[in-house]
């Protein structure tokens, strides 16, 4: 990534070269102002218009990375991380490309919660670096089957009903936005009023439901997928399942792992282009805390895990998570031709966005959080969060 001085960057008020516009790359600039992104034009900037505008020539520009599931990185581990951990975590995620995300938590008992949420209050008052913005936290339980934890640690799940509901919303003190939950569960139905009622979406994963399941929970409001296809009731010509209530398009945001190992690549690119999905497919990480980092070994949600690709796995090979970034994920996706701009812009940006509901797309008004991509569109080379210059990949390790 190459870097700009800060006294130059504190100079910048927007950019030009070709934009992410109307579906294609074109040429174009844009400015921002108080970190929203004020001017967008189309075309290459008259003479008054183009003041304090950085030139990057014919770079790609695009909006940030909205990743929905992150467990952690740079060696930090969302749900255990201190304020200054969080920090370092923050600042080194948004040198990726990664602008907005949601904290993924494996399942902790409700002090856990509580310690957890006061070490993020504490997180959101530091001020510093330009850092990753956490639009709050996604839950992956309590309320899940043993059967169907995979990675999860057992001794945290419970069965759902409503006073478990209301004491795990209040234990999260208003960081909880996202709640992972089996809608097959015996008092399901007397959990989710307390949630919904607190503005968190259920997500169903990690879970043996059919395809009724998930239509009585969505005939309570909106729902979400937690990265289809895995630690999910199987697609079978007799029951669809999740995977075939996603596919149809009734559910609302429909979270995917762009690894290729998670998700095959016939997969992935057959449900990219899946028409009824195109509005509610989104990419997710599912990050683990040494993601990032070139550790080979080490622990996480508490099993020994060790690298293999992008992936890591514990000491049976099963999946446990991933350890590159989603911009990394999605670019490799695209230069492999699996993937085209369009859809892992819109998978991994746009759709987001509209959950988070103020970024993921170059628009008047929206976040000014904004990217362009090396000269061999191969990687990042340059972020702004807010319209404040992130630190460069490699420059958080110094």
């Amino acid at each position: 990534m190459t870097s700009t001085s800060s006294k130059a960057n504190a100079r910048i008020s927007g950019l030009c070269g070709h934009l992410w516009l109307d579906g294609r790359f074109r040429a174009g600039w844009l400015r921002w102002k108080s970190g929203r992104l004020s001017e967008i034009g189309k075309g290459k900037p008259v003479e008054e218009q183009a003041e304090g505008l950085l030139d990057l020539g014919k770079a790609k520009i695009l909006p940030g990375f909205v990743d929905t599931l992150l467990h952690g990185f740079a060696g930090v581990d969302c749900g255990e991380g201190t304020a200054r951990e969080l920090q370092r975590m923050s600042v080194a995620l948004a040198g990726t490309g990664v602008t907005t995300a949601y904290a993924g938590f494996y399942p902790l008992d409700n002090p856990g919660y509580r310690r957890a949420a006061a070490r993020w209050q504490a997180w959101k008052a530091v001020r510093g670096a330009a850092r990753t913005r956490f639009a709050g936290w996604h839950l992956e339980g309590p309320f899940l089957p043993k059967t169907m934890r995979g990675a999860l640690p057992a001794k945290a799940l419970l069965a759902p009903n409503e006073v478990h509901a209301k004491r795990l919303v209040a234990a999260c003190r208003g960081w909880l936005k996202l709640c992972t939950l089996a809608p097959e569960l015996a008092g399901m139905e007397e959990a989710i009023d307390p949630l919904r009622d607190a503005g968190v979406l259920p997500m169903v994963g990690h879970t043996e439901a059919t395809w009724l399941d998930c239509a009585a929970l969505a005939a309570t409001g909106p729902i979400g997928m937690t990265h289809l296809g895995n630690r999910m009731t199987a697609f079978t010509a007799r029951e669809p399942g999740p995977l075939g209530f996603a596919l149809a398009g009734h559910a609302n945001w429909v979270g995917v792992i762009p690894d290729r190992v998670h998700v095959a690549s016939e997969n992935l690119a057959m449900w990219a282009s899946q028409p009824a999905m195109q509005d509610c497919l989104m990419a997710m990480s599912d990050n683990l805390s040494h993601a990032g980092l070139a550790a080979d070994d080490f622990e996480a949600g508490g099993q020994r895990l060790s690298r293999s690709g992008a992936v890591a796995v514990n000491a049976k090979g099963e999946l446990g998570g991933t350890l590159d970034p989603l911009p990394e994920l999605l670019l490799r996706a695209v230069r492999d031709g699996e993937l085209s701009w369009a859809q892992a812009i819109r998978m991994g940006a746009e759709v987001p966005g509209r959950l988070v509901g103020d970024c993921g797309r170059l628009e008047e008004g929206l976040r000014a959080d904004v990217l362009c991509l090396s000269e061999d569109e191969q990687e990042v080379d340059q972020v702004w969060v807010g319209g404040r210059p992130a630190v460069s990949a490699g420059g958080w390790r110094d």
